[in-house]
């Protein structure tokens, strides 16, 4: 019954091998697309360039959120943190790969040294040493992907990290100049006052 259980389970991990190696494959395009795009993202990158975006497309909505006075500042914050939420999310799909890249370059490992292993009793040296070299590059790839990965993902949170920030700033500062402004009901009022 062991050795049925065991069989099985080698069936299983052998017919895992292409998928892993797919997954590996496609992997490897994902991170040379996501640091070809990061690099493009250090050359055009200006600062508050994405803030000054984030300031003219939503210019409307800020300026109707600044007209409530006893909820601009909370409508103002959310508004920045929806903002965050979906700069973080577009982050997530490259903090995939550092949690992913290793686990997957792992399990490309062992199922070739379970091949590997497999082929040794056989006597097969060449079968045996060519799954060895599958697995430890399997091995390799999953660990570069996971550190160039990690090493995007970084900087990107920097980068945002300090966006938010500047974004804040700004629009506090746009809250206390429009705070700084008497409002018509103030100016009516004072009127009414000297009038009387």
């Amino acid at each position: 019954m062991i050795e049925l259980i065991e069989n099985l389970l080698f069936q299983i991990g052998s017919l895992l091998h292409l998928p892993v190696f797919l997954g590996l494959l496609l992997m490897v395009f994902w991170v040379l697309w996501s640091l070809g795009a990061f690099v493009r993202e250090v050359v055009f990158r200006r600062k508050k360039k994405r803030v000054l975006l984030f300031l003219q497309k939503y210019e409307a909505e800020i300026e109707t959120l600044l007209t409530n006075e006893r909820e601009a500042d909370i409508n103002l914050t959310e508004l920045v943190q929806l903002w965050e939420k979906a700069e973080n999310a577009k982050l997530d799909r490259i903090r995939f790969l550092v949690k992913v890249a290793p686990s997957l370059g792992l399990v490309g490992t062992l199922i070739p040294m379970g091949q590997s292993l497999s082929t040794l009793s056989t006597g097969d040296m060449s079968a045996m040493a060519s799954h060895m070299v599958t697995a430890f590059t399997a091995t390799i790839i999953g660990l570069v992907c996971g550190i160039l990965a990690y090493l995007i993902s970084l900087k990107r949170e920097q980068w945002l990290s300090r966006d938010f920030l500047t974004c804040e700033a700004i629009i506090e500062r746009k809250l206390r100049t429009e705070a700084g402004k008497p409002s018509v009901k103030k100016v009516h009022a004072m009127d009414n006052n000297v009038i009387i």
